[in-house]
């Protein structure tokens, strides 16, 4: 029987921080554990919860806020960093799973729209589970694992593009000419969030760049650039408690719902957002404000999305065997993406960045959960998408500490 909407709010939050506590216990993402929680409180098995205006909007708040604070540790400057190699790699870990899997589903006979959201689910890798397998490995100082991080920053960015392509392509007309047009809107949008946004937000924060001088032995001169804060900024002015946390939250929101406007999914807007406060998080205790919010948000989301999981669907041998298959081409294709990229490492380290970029965790789900909802992909794909990031994410673990071999000891 469901329950009421504030007892299932309730009951959600509670499973969900009890699963999430058990799965860090046994070194798993937690990410799996509250998907796994929706999956049993589900029509699939307990029934306890059901579809609900008031959960759908709770998941989805959690999801913007989720893909913030992915935006808020990838920075334009990471970015200019990361070197020919990593961007070689995220190009290559993006064309290979989307390619393959786009074929994959067009040969087995499934509609081009859902192939392409399929594909476009395949394509980014989940830095958060990557960084928490190296760190726990104490291998994040590596130059396998900085460039890793490093694709996976532009590999979020490419299917953050990708994602906004398809969501267009679904709501019009496939042609080369809505192609073109939704990759225009896509990078003018980036454009302007990105520098018109950062513009704005250095004026309300007075934050700026200033060019300084220092004077070494004598004649040489070093010169430098700076970022320093003027204390009469129009944040520092503002009278009310926690003023900074707001302006983030209206920005989260408010651009979140600006590319919304735009017909792109909200989540994008949400993850821009995120990357134009990634040189103030410090400043103004953004980051760990905004934890607060994504520690109360984003179990909704998962274990909303975990609801959705048909198990029934998943019974049958074609469903089954279709989820068999996608698994293995969504940890080949990453393989191989990363290792062609990587190969100049040599060997070894191109098999590691290969193995590191294979989780696709939330990432893949967001993507799975716009296209349900845009009514793109069935219940019976959508689950399917969600139990391989789920195996891809359980699988990466092994992976990453077989790849690396004895540099791991």
């Amino acid at each position: 029987m469901v329950l009421d909407a504030l007892t299932q709010i309730f009951i959600i939050f509670l499973a969900a921080k009890v699963m999430n506590e058990i799965f860090v216990r046994i070194n798993q993402s937690p990410v799996i554990g509250e998907l796994l929680v929706g999956i049993i409180l589900g029509p699939s098995l307990l029934g306890i919860i059901g579809h609900s205006e008031v959960l759908d909007v709770l998941a989805e708040i959690g999801a913007i806020v989720l893909l913030f604070m992915v935006g808020l540790e990838t920075s334009v400057e990471d970015l200019k960093k990361v070197g020919r190699i990593a961007i070689l790699v995220a190009i290559l870990g993006v064309i290979l799973p989307f390619g393959m899997t786009y074929l994959t589903i067009i040969v087995l006979g499934y509609p081009q729209i859902e192939a392409l959201f399929v594909g476009a689910a395949m394509v980014a890798t989940s830095i958060g589970i990557t960084a928490r397998v190296l760190a726990d490995m104490g291998l994040l100082d590596t130059k396998e694992a900085k460039l890793i991080l490093g694709a996976a920053i532009v590999d979020d960015i490419l299917g953050m593009i990708v994602l906004t392509m398809v969501s267009g392509m679904a709501q019009g007309s496939f042609s080369m000419y809505n192609t073109v047009v939704i990759i225009i809107e896509a990078v003018l949008f980036i454009i302007a969030i990105l520098y018109f946004g950062r513009k704005m937000l250095s004026r309300a924060t007075g934050r700026h760049e200033v060019e300084q001088y220092r004077t070494i032995e004598g004649d040489v001169t070093l010169k430098y650039k700076t970022k320093v804060y003027r204390q009469d900024s129009v944040v520092d002015r503002l009278r009310q408690k926690d003023a900074p946390f707001i302006i983030v939250l209206l920005a989260c929101f408010g651009i979140s719902a600006l590319a919304q406007r735009f017909g792109l999914a909200a989540i994008i807007g949400a993850f821009f957002a995120g990357m134009l406060f990634t040189d103030t998080k410090g400043s103004y205790d953004v980051e760990e404000k905004m934890h607060s919010v994504y520690v109360l948000m984003t179990p909704f989301f998962f274990v909303v999305m975990g609801a959705k999981v048909d198990l029934g669907g998943l019974a049958s041998f074609g469903i089954a065997g279709l989820l068999i298959l996608l698994s293995a081409v969504a940890i080949i294709s990453k393989l191989l993406g990363g290792y062609l990229g990587a190969l100049k490492m040599g060997t070894q380290s191109a098999l590691i960045v290969g193995a590191g970029l294979v989780p696709r965790g939330e990432v893949g789900i967001i993507v799975a959960a716009v296209g349900l909802n845009l009514g793109t992909i069935d219940s019976e794909i959508y689950s399917v998408i969600v139990m391989v990031s789920i195996i891809t994410t359980l699988y990466a673990p092994p992976l990453i500490r077989t790849a690396y071999g004895k540099k791991s000891v």
